[in-house]
This record gives C-alpha cells, structure tokens and sequence, in this order.
C-alpha cells in the first residue's frame, strides 16, 4: 500500500518496516521527497529539518551531536543478557546500548519524542516528606523543591542549568546544538504545556533531554531501572517507531539521510537541491568530503568520549 506523508521536523511517525531509502529528491520548493523499500513517500520541508552550517566550527565543542534516529542494524543488535550496572543512569544504559556519549543521548532523547519514556511516571514522583538530612547537603539543598527525580518544571530545571553553568559542570550538555539550549532557556512553563498539548513532541523532547542531562546524578536505583528500560522498550520498537532522520550540510547545499550505528553517525544516502548546477564527478567529490566528514567527526567523538564522559556519569 502506498502512503504519501507531508512532515515536519516535529512529526511523528509510526511505521510497520526498517526505514530503508530507495529514492531521495530536493526539489525547488524547498521539498524533500523520500521514498522507501516499503514504498512509502514522504515529504520534509527542507528548513525545519537539522541544519549543519559550519562543520568546522563544530569540532570546537566537546561531542559532536548529531539529532539522528537509532538504524535497524544498531536497534535489533541490543543484546538481551547482558549484566547492568544501576549504578548510573550511563552504566545502566551503556552496558546495553554501548557506544559513547551521542549514543547515550540521541537513544534517550528517541525514548522521549515516541513516547516510550514518561519522565512524569509514578515512580520518577518524589515521595512528599519532611525529612532533611544532618548536616545539610548541597544535592538537598538543590532538589527540595523538585516534584520529580529530574527537574521537570522549567523554572527547576533552568535554575539547576544556570547552576551547572556557573561550577563549570555542565558536561556534555555544552555540546548540545545552541537550539535545543536555546529552546529550553527561552520556554517558560505555560510554553512548556502548550508544547506538549499541541503534540510538538520534538520540541518537547529537546527540552526534557537537557532535564535528564541534569537530573540524571539525582537518581535512585529504581529511577535509573525505569529510564533505561523504556530507553530499550523505545529501541526494540524501533520498526514501528523509526523515521528517517535527515540532516542538511548547508557547505555543501547537501541533504543526507543518517542514522545511529555501533560506530556512531551512518550516512544512508545524499542528494543536492535540483537546481544545483554541479557535474557528476563534482557531487560525486562532494558526498566522498561529506562521508569523511562524519568518519572523523565519528573518530572524535570516540576519543571524546574516552577522556570525558567517565567524568560526569560514571
């Protein structure tokens, strides 16, 4: 059966086969057209989707994030005995889903925008209590007022981020695109609401990831077990869940399909805007730069990872 989708960045998808591209077009007006083994057609509008401008500029951060959806070879390779550590939220998940810090935020942030992961479940619910302990802690001190284990009300969670900001602790939030820091310092609770009651499930995601960034040292065992396993629960429904992630190298008036394997970024396929007057074998020099682009960015993230991460989440 065939199906035709206009989407937007904010779109979610729900689809019964591995997104496999077949055809990829960038016409005139500003449409991206998809189609995939299963037959399906798809529709992006080119300016909503992930934009790199400067891929220079961007080895300047700690991580290189990339906001791409799991691939059918990383989702279905999860292995299903393998022993965890609930000691942190990253040991909890990493044992499962390996990789480094882009794997670990990009398969939480997937948990949240499909709905697998509810951060304002029973039990991510701090228990109402009187107690304080003697002598008084900083993390008591910082989440009192919290309803939930992760600063779910934006006022909580901007300030906790303004804190992490002023110690210099922030980690791997810093390499987070300006966007999505952008998005949730400018969004106020009532914004944060409307977000979610008209379904921009994108959005929200974005802001909730950085809520998890910062609340995840908070977490008990019991919170840790329920994050990691609706993370999984996300990724083992990754055939009806999956949506061709595309994202547009702007130095390159190039659009790609990617997605997230063992190795970290995975390029499926590359077009250039039809009206692009380039000869064959300058397209073909052109997704030959890009792919070695995303093998180093790969590569650094990798040797990234190995020196930090283990500071904020180990």
């Amino acid at each position: 059966m065939r199906q035709l989708l206009i989407l937007s960045v904010s779109t979610l998808l729900y689809l019964s086969t591995n997104a496999q591209v077949a055809e990829m077009k960038w016409e005139l007006d500003y449409q991206l057209y998809l189609k995939l083994a299963n037959d399906s057609n798809y529709i992006y509008d080119i300016r909503d989707v992930f934009h790199i401008s400067d891929t220079k500029k961007e080895i300047a951060s700690d991580f290189i994030f990339y906001p791409v959806n799991p691939g059918a070879e990383y989702a279905t390779q999860v292995p299903e005995n393998t022993k965890r550590n609930y000691t942190t939220l990253w040991s909890a998940l990493h044992a499962k889903t390996g990789g480094g810090w882009i794997h670990f935020t990009n398969c939480i942030a997937f948990a949240i925008e499909t709905q697998s992961l509810d951060l304002q479940g029973p039990l991510m619910k701090r228990p109402e209590s009187n107690w304080k302990p003697k002598p008084m802690t900083d993390s008591y001190k910082r989440t009192k007022n919290w309803d939930f284990y992760i600063p779910m009300s934006q006022k909580n969670a901007q300030k906790e981020y303004r804190l992490r900001k002023d110690e210099g602790t922030l980690g791997g939030i810093r390499s987070l695109p300006p966007s999505y820091i952008e998005l949730f310092n400018s969004t106020n609770q009532s914004d944060y609401n409307l977000l979610k009651a008209q379904g921009k499930n994108n959005e929200v995601a974005k802001i909730d990831l950085i809520k998890v960034l910062l609340g995840a040292n908070y977490l008990g065992e019991a919170q840790i077990i329920y994050v990691s396993n609706m993370v999984l629960e996300a990724l083992k429904s990754y055939s009806k869940n999956m949506l061709p992630s595309v994202v547009v190298f702007e130095e390159y008036d190039a659009a790609a399909v990617m997605s997230l394997n063992a190795s970290g970024y995975k390029i499926e396929k590359i077009v250039f805007r039809s009206n692009t007057d380039l000869r064959e074998d300058t397209m073909e020099q052109r997704k030959q730069e890009i792919m070695k682009i995303v093998d180093e960015i790969n590569e650094y993230n990798h040797q990234s990872f190995k020196k930090q991460l283990s500071d904020y989440y180990e």
